[in-house]
């Protein structure tokens, strides 16, 4: 700098937050991170829009650990612009994408987002960055759900919520994995989830056809309620029954031990390993991404409200502007 002159401003970059709990998101300038030692910083190409965005928003879910303002979003896309002290991994203008930070603050409905060097991986070839963005939380959820639910090839799967963000995704993986897959989807939507990879499909308001889906050795159960406990009559003792609903499973531990069935609550984590797991199903072509709705980054309420609205099927995703810098 020169001496005399007037101080550089901070760098800064358009985000969506909330500037407090519960009130409408903004877009507006906020300051550029910088990543720390082990983060890279990412030019945002495209942010995955999920349900605990908005839970979290209205004060929610995993809020303890958020500050004002709070930018949303956990999965993110796009190109390596800056890397802290001691990262190998990746190189700036690498494109990358991965889920980041969960359940801590991550901030990707923004132009710029710092997270650890080891959250995401390499955007695989043949994927852009609206369907990159798309994947991580519900790809890996749904990854960490069939694990934790000990599906192997040639079992049987229960999957509900089979045309969302995580069912979807979870029905190919099931697929993938040499499992018959039996998806709970509205009926409207039966040939899109069987062109998935499901063997069967059930329309889950028909409880004659709930009842009538037999014995299974799994369920993914993505939707809980009253819905995830009439299941639990359809998997064979010594089954296991995977929840995303976490916070619920103590309700249902009880009625789990009367049938003999085991219960897994699960909470999406970061996950390299998951993430190359995937990258090698969609370079495979056994998975594929989709995406139901794109929203700019100034419709990120909008987006939020597609999602807990259930207006369509697969993810939403916002797109950020193409600024010049």
């Amino acid at each position: 700098m020169i001496i005399g002159a007037a101080p550089e401003a901070p760098a800064t970059m358009l985000a969506a937050h909330h500037v407090s709990f519960g009130a409408p998101l903004v877009v507006s300038e906020l300051p550029r991170p910088v990543p720390l030692p082990g983060e890279v910083r990412i030019k945002v190409a495209a942010s995955g829009v999920n349900p605990i965005d908005a839970h979290t928003g209205r004060g929610n879910g995993y809020v303890q650990s958020m500050k004002l303002p709070f930018v949303p979003g956990w999965d993110v896309a796009g190109v390596v612009d800056a890397v802290g002290y001691g990262v190998t991994r990746h190189r700036v203008g690498d494109p990358v994408f991965g889920l980041a930070w969960f359940p801590y603050p991550a901030g990707t409905y923004a132009e710029y987002a710092t997270v650890p060097a080891h959250h995401v991986v390499p955007v695989p070839a043949g994927l852009g960055p609206v369907e990159a963005a798309a994947l991580p939380l519900c790809g890996l959820t749904a990854w960490q759900m069939l694990r934790a639910a000990k599906v192997e090839r040639g079992q049987r799967v229960v999957i509900d919520g089979a045309s969302g963000g995580v069912g979807h995704l979870a029905v190919q993986i099931a697929h993938a994995l040499g499992a018959e897959v039996v998806a709970l989807a509205r009926s409207e939507h039966h040939s899109l989830v069987a062109s998935w990879g499901a063997d069967e499909c059930v329309d889950y308001r028909d409880d004659a056809a709930v009842a009538a889906i037999g014995t299974a050795d799994a369920l993914c159960d993505v939707v809980g309620g009253g819905l995830a406990l009439r299941l639990f009559d359809r998997i064979a003792e010594g089954g296991c029954a995977a929840l995303a609903l976490g916070w619920a499973v103590p309700n249902y531990r009880a009625e789990a031990a009367k049938r003999g069935i085991e219960v897994a609550a699960c909470l999406v984590e970061p996950d390299p390993e998951g993430l190359q797991a995937l990258s090698e199903l969609v370079a495979a072509g056994s998975l594929r991404v989709h995406v139901g709705a794109t929203f700019a980054l100034a419709e990120a309420d909008r987006a939020q409200q597609w999602v807990t609205d259930r207006s369509g099927i697969g993810k939403a995703v916002l797109v950020m502007p193409d600024r010049a810098e």
